[in-house]
């Protein structure tokens, strides 16, 4: 049997070393470690919508409503500020159909995609 790929160290002050691990942990359904990896993310970059969007789907899948909604409201926020129009408008929009999704239990997004209640 071969050995596992060894996995970089990654420094608490590394953004995106972060952000890899936290997606890693999501992606292996290690929602605890994910948490832990996008708060430190967050904490460093707490203008970057991605770490709240992280952190928002980690708590949601862990059952945590209430800093799940926080989390993809503040993604969805910070999204606004993103220079690239289109990843801006994707991501608010995932963020707040998540918002509405674990609030209504529907993704309800004609607000935001055709401009309309």
């Amino acid at each position: 049997m071969a050995p596992e790929p060894s996995q970089p160290e990654v420094t608490s002050d590394d953004v995106a070393g972060l952000l890899r691990q936290g997606w890693a942990h999501y992606g292996a359904g290690e929602y605890e470690p994910a948490i832990v990896q996008f708060e430190q993310a967050r904490r460093l970059a707490p203008e970057d919508p991605e770490p709240a969007f992280g952190l928002g789907l980690s708590h949601k899948v862990a059952g945590r409503q209430a800093p799940a909604i926080a989390a993809f409201r503040e993604a969805a926020a910070h999204a606004e500020h993103l220079k690239d129009r289109t990843r801006a408008t994707m991501l608010r929009r995932l963020a707040l159909g998540h918002v509405n999704h674990l609030e209504r239990g529907e993704w309800d997004l004609e607000r935001e995609v055709w401009g309309r209640a």
